[in-house]
């Protein structure tokens, strides 16, 4: 299936979940991550999101305190002109500010430049992902352009409500794949991860 028919279907069917059963996805993706993470011994740079919460996406808030409790650093993204997006420090106790897109980012003005080169791993909103690590998002193509100017070795982890779907037909070449996603129901892990192999090195 192409990615504009996946994009239809997923928005669809996020709009339709109920209230309970969201609350249940969430808590069952944020134990699963919550074990991944505590794999990681030495503090990272991880770069995270604030969902938007009028298109149920993941809930971040919990995660991202046990993140700040185990000594990684934080940075979010922040859109900036009309194609790029840039990451920002962030501690737990700075202020978010409301973008026209009505998404919650971080203050340039008080907030310090994250260089994409020290990011170690990243954490990417999806609306759908398939058994290979492509994934789909808004069509916007902000994170596509953002991943490239990322290390290569730099962990790309998803995060979705939803299961991996077969197959995404229209994947182009310039698309940068996962090395993991999380989901309610656990960890799928791709060919860059093994090919990454964080936990048998200093990652």
């Amino acid at each position: 299936m192409n990615k504009s028919r996946l994009r239809q279907l997923a928005l669809a069917r996020r709009k339709n979940v109920s209230e309970r059963i969201f609350v249940l996805l969430n808590e069952e993706l944020q134990q699963e991550f919550m074990d991944f993470i505590t794999s990681f011994q030495q503090p990272r740079v991880i770069m995270s999101f604030q969902p938007i919460v009028e298109r149920k996406e993941v809930e971040m808030e919990a995660i991202h305190d046990t993140l700040w409790k185990l000594g990684h650093q934080l940075c979010f993204p922040r859109v900036e002109g009309e194609d790029s997006m840039l990451a920002y420090f962030m501690n737990k106790k700075d202020t978010f500010i409301t973008s026209d897109w009505g998404i919650q980012e971080p203050n340039p003005l008080t907030n310090t430049k994250t260089p994409s080169e020290a990011i170690d791993l990243m954490i990417i909103p999806l609306l759908a992902f398939d058994a290979h690590g492509n994934r789909i998002g808004y069509g916007k193509g902000f994170y596509d352009r953002f991943l490239m100017d990322c290390r290569p070795d730099a962990l790309k982890i998803g995060v979705c409500l939803d299961e991996a779907v077969q197959r995404i037909d229209d994947v182009e070449t310039h698309d940068i794949p996962l090395d993991l996603c999380i989901t309610p129901t656990g960890i799928h892990l791709f060919d860059g991860f093994y090919q990454k192999n964080p936990f048998d090195s200093e990652y």
